[in-house]
């Protein structure tokens, strides 16, 4: 499957913990060859000024006084450099002239390599409404964040953002990782599986098909789901395994992941509202995960 024209956002919240995240998002970034903007999220800045800085007055050395998130982007920028991500040409420094004020948020404007664009963004507020309006300024395919402690994150990370949804989680970018495909009759299953597909194939992971029914029976929607997969990765010369587990999917989906996976599944088939008051497979497998997840809608 041909991915063209898409773009992932990826939130940073810091030096310390968000490096795993933006190793592997700019890994898969140029997988797809997407765009890419990088969003930090913070707090209100508590000024000694009245009203808000303004950035055709302010110099970036005052921003990086007053504000973590403008040396946090830089840090970002920094290593997309570094990593060979971003061109090094002088016209892509951190350049205060680039930033511009722009729908309550700022935006500074990077050209990056393989002829794609890299945003540099600055909100403030809470991070899930943040995301969300982020996620409706462009159309992005996937947003990419690290994990939390909060099981409420898990909750509105996957009820209230449009995208797809890859959630960072206490992973190690020296491990090498198989890729765990959850398949089962929901819509999104066939989108998750190319889309796994195009990051196994293109970082040579290993994968495993994971089918799990609650009886011993496995109707005919999972069957054919899990046919069709075992099909595509084959046609894309992915090595591969499919497995079939009677028990609670969840919990068989964790177990079987451990510690050396990347789960991935498809969004839930149920309503918006029963996934609100319920919940569904992926937010219970989110809630519960101690290892990288990415559910696609």
């Amino acid at each position: 499957m041909v991915y063209s024209n898409v773009k992932f956002l990826l939130a940073i919240g810091s030096k310390e913990y968000s490096e795993p995240t933006l190793i592997v998002g700019s890994l898969i970034a140029k997988t797809f060859k997407a765009d890419l903007s990088l969003v930090y999220v913070g707090e209100k800045p508590k000024q000694i000024f009245e009203g808000r800085i303004k950035l055709s007055r302010d110099s970036l050395a005052k921003w990086e006084i007053y504000h973590p998130g403008i040396e946090v982007l830089k840090w970002a920028f920094k290593y997309l450099q570094s990593s060979g991500y971003l061109e090094t040409t002088d016209g892509n420094g951190f350049n205060p002239e680039n930033i511009v004020e722009e729908h309550n948020r700022y935006r500074l404007v990077l050209q990056g390599s393989f002829g794609r664009d890299v945003d540099l963004i600055l909100r403030e507020g809470k991070i899930i409404d943040e995301l969300r309006k982020e996620c409706f300024e462009q159309e992005y395919t996937l947003t990419i964040i690290g994990g939390s402690k909060k099981r409420r994150m898990a909750h509105d990370l996957v009820q209230y953002l449009p995208t797809s949804i890859f959630v960072v989680q206490n992973l190690d970018p020296t491990k090498q990782y198989k890729l765990l495909l959850c398949v089962d009759d929901s819509k999104a299953t066939k989108s998750a599986v190319r889309f796994g597909a195009t990051i196994a194939k293109n970082q040579g992971m290993f994968v495993n098909t994971l089918t799990v029914s609650k009886t011993t029976q496995f109707g005919k929607g999972y069957r054919g789901a899990a046919k069709a997969a075992g099909r595509y990765l084959k046609s894309q010369k992915i090595p591969f395994e499919q497995h079939f587990i009677t028990g609670d999917p969840v919990k068989t989906f964790l177990d079987f992941a451990g510690d050396d996976h990347i789960i991935m599944m498809g969004d839930s088939k149920q309503s918006p509202l029963i996934k609100f008051f319920f919940g569904s497979k992926p937010i219970k497998t989110l809630k519960k995960a101690s290892c990288p997840i990415l559910i696609v809608r």
